[in-house]
């Protein structure tokens, strides 16, 4: 695997699991490895899972941007 999907995958993964605690958040429902998360405060929790979710967006867009300088 080169860089370019390794880097889509992650981004993948960021934005799959913060909308996915997003969406979770609203039920009352939590992930246990994203506990810590909340620690500090539910707008904390909050803030975090949006920067999760546009963070994954943008990683996967940058990472299939193509590169090429003419």
């Amino acid at each position: 695997m080169n860089k370019r999907n390794i880097l889509t995958i992650l981004g993948f993964l960021i934005f799959f699991f913060g909308f996915m605690a997003l969406i979770f958040s609203l039920v009352g429902i939590r992930f246990t490895f994203l506990k810590f998360i909340d620690a500090p405060g539910a707008t904390f929790g909050f803030v975090v899972r949006l920067i999760m979710v546009f963070g994954g967006i943008i990683m996967i867009y940058i990472s299939r941007m193509d590169n090429t300088v003419e």
